[in-house]
């Protein structure tokens, strides 16, 4: 059984989602693992990992918490992160510290169970703390009603909410005013300047990922920057 939330479940700093992009030639558990290992080396205070096989990869190799989420894409809903209790469990057995799950507005019914369901049954089971996914501060307010224990800013911009440009740092403020709970920032966290900025939003933790994990999304940086610098001849 694990503990229910305290703040040493999640202590504060920089979290690596090791999380591949679908371009990335690093993909396997084993890969994930060894992200896991090297953020662990690098100082990260957590990481974040999808799927129950890469979560026991990683628990092989790190003794960070593990924040665990399953994306689904064969889900026939309009949830595919976390979506049901069956998921958030799987996740739990293969050794996540903390189930993420999809909170934002079109998330609160999940094929009968709407979100306080989902989240009392899996602490009842499990004690494990919970955080949610949102896009905007009302997802927010109602998934800590719901009973969530954190909330990260990681569906901003995927749901239809008015974003022009990324990190939304705006979000973070506005859930650090609203919530009593620890507020993560995610989404478009990629330099030093957004970082700063976060802690200084009253984030409780920065999720990193593409710009930590990701080689293509680092090489096209570098690339781009490359040709904006040199001229063609």
């Amino acid at each position: 059984m694990h503990q229910s939330w305290s703040a040493s479940s999640l202590p504060r700093g920089i979290i690596v989602s090791c999380q591949p992009s679908a371009t990335s030639p690093w993909r396997s558990p084993e890969h994930v693992a060894a992200l896991a290992s090297a953020a662990e080396s690098g100082g990260a205070a957590a990481v974040r990992v999808d799927g129950p096989e890469a979560v026991k990869a990683c628990r092989r190799v790190t003794s960070l918490p593990i924040i665990g989420i399953y994306t689904d894409p064969t889900a026939h809903r309009a949830v595919a992160i976390t979506p049901t209790l069956r998921h958030a469990l799987a996740l739990v057995e293969a050794g996540a510290d903390i189930v993420a799950l999809d909170a934002s507005y079109d998330a609160r019914s999940r094929d009968g169970q709407d979100l306080a369901a989902l989240i009392g049954d899996l602490k009842q089971q499990t004690g494990v703390p919970v955080m949610a996914d949102i896009a905007v501060l009302t997802d927010g307010l109602i998934a800590v009603s719901a009973g969530a224990d954190m909330v990260g800013s990681s569906t901003t911009g995927y749901t239809g909410g008015a974003l022009s440009t990324f990190p939304d740092l705006r979000l973070v403020e506005d859930l650090t005013e609203s919530l009593r709970v620890p507020i993560i920032a995610e989404r478009g966290y990629a330099t030093e300047e957004h970082v700063e900025s976060a802690f200084r939003a009253g984030a409780y933790a920065v999720v990193i990922g593409s710009a930590i994990t990701d080689p293509v999304f680092i090489t096209t940086r570098f690339a781009e920057l490359f040709k904006h610098i040199v001229p063609r001849t």
